[in-house]
């Protein structure tokens, strides 16, 4: 994605050297046997709360790891009366692969519907954007859908659009909140499309929970100036806050322009500096390649692991799928994600009230990816989606 599209559990079990100290002092054992139930205790307790993380962890992986159900955002939409609208995707950039999955499922469903789906890539720079929503404007189309870009960089172009009378939708640029303007992307939006960033973030700090099983995590964090990155880094740190033997030692920014040229370089710096950094988590993906890449010059297979969040290409999953270095990938459908977007356009256009935003997610690894065909998505995400939205639109 871009700016848009991304413990010490110390337990010190010293009993053999109390038991020494016990036997030397005699009469005096009374109170070195006290200090050894002491230590006993803690020692157990220790491996009691270690064991209670990775069960913990285990089991919300496991929540996710099954195919991704349909749920109906909200009630149908008549989108027959919608057909020969035009809409204007605006992309971020088309550097990060989930824009670009995005980007495609909206035209796939836009096919579908019989509506016009334009298409600006805003190069990641703002003033492209910009030109990008203003001819959007110009063309008076029904919707205007940002892909990847944050209301923040652009809060003149979309207020002009609500002047202009043209509803926006964000995707894949904050955390989900019907409760907070744009359903938690910002103001001026009509509506959202993404996952729950800080659900994946927490899928991310489970995997090195159960990967290290209980002990020590030396995180790195790859992040870049966007909503989505302080999502999932909360996520992390909501795992990480029960976990005494969790902690992150680094965190570069590293902006998308920069990712595959800096990327690998400052993995292998970060390694280098941080000699029992054990994972890296990038907040993206799309980072993630140029990451493994990283681990991989600077000799630290086998002892540090990428793991990351998006899930939404076949190249990062190829990677989680051959293995060693990228270990997990949990993520969303970035076509669903477009689709999803699609279904709050039709809504905005019809005058209705918007859906749910919340795109569902699923957990990947080596374990669900053996052997799947990753040239298509529906191979690990399914297509229920598409038969839900074509019923809720009444297509089928």
């Amino acid at each position: 994605m871009a700016n848009i599209r991304k413990r010490s559990i110390t337990v010190i079990g010293s009993l053999g050297i109390l038991s020494l100290v016990a036997a030397a002092c005699g009469s005096s054992s009374s109170s070195a046997s006290t200090a050894t139930t002491a230590a006993a205790t803690k020692s157990t307790a220790g491996k009691t709360s270690s064991s209670s993380l990775v069960s913990a962890a285990s089991a919300e992986i496991a929540s996710y790891t099954s195919m991704p159900t349909f749920t109906a955002p909200g009630p149908a939409v008549d989108a027959a009366k919608l057909k020969g609208k035009t809409i204007m995707v605006v992309e971020h950039d088309t550097v990060a692969d989930a824009l670009v999955e995005i980007t495609k499922g909206l035209q796939s469903a836009g096919k579908l519907l019989g509506i016009t789906v334009d298409t600006f890539n805003g190069q990641g720079t703002v003033s492209t954007i910009e030109q990008g929503i203003q001819q959007g404007i110009n063309q008076k189309v029904g919707a205007i859908i940002l892909v990847g870009v944050a209301t923040s960089l652009v809060p003149s172009s979309v207020a002009a659009a609500n002047a202009a009378k043209i509803p926006v939708i964000g995707v894949i640029t904050g955390q989900p909140n019907t409760s907070l303007p744009g359903q938690g992307f910002g103001s001026g939006l009509f509506a959202a499309s993404g996952p729950s960033y800080k659900e994946l973030g927490r899928l991310v700090a489970d995997t090195a929970i159960v990967g290290t099983k209980g002990g020590n995590v030396n995180a790195g964090l790859l992040v870049f100036n966007n909503p989505i990155s302080p999502a999932v880094v909360s996520g992390i740190k909501s795992v990480f806050a029960g976990c005494s033997s969790c902690k992150i030692v680094a965190s570069q920014d590293v902006e998308p322009p920069s990712w595959p040229t800096k990327t690998a370089g400052i993995v292998s710096s970060m390694i280098l500096a941080n000699p029992n950094l054990n994972y890296i988590m990038p907040v993206a993906d799309t980072i993630g390649i140029f990451a493994t890449s990283g681990v991989s010059q600077a000799g630290a297979t086998g002892k540090v692991s990428v793991v990351s969040d998006d899930g939404s290409s076949p190249g990062t999953l190829g990677l989680v799928q051959k293995g060693p270095i990228f270990t997990a990938d949990p993520g969303y459908s970035a076509p669903w994600a477009g689709w999803e977007a699609m279904d709050q356009a039709l809504r905005a256009m019809s005058g209705m009230k918007p859906g749910n935003p919340i795109v569902p997610i699923r957990y990947l690894d080596k374990s669900n990816l053996s052997g799947v065909n990753l040239k298509n998505l529906a191979n690990v995400f399914g297509n229920a989606y598409q038969a839900g939205y074509k019923k809720l639109w009444g297509l089928g």
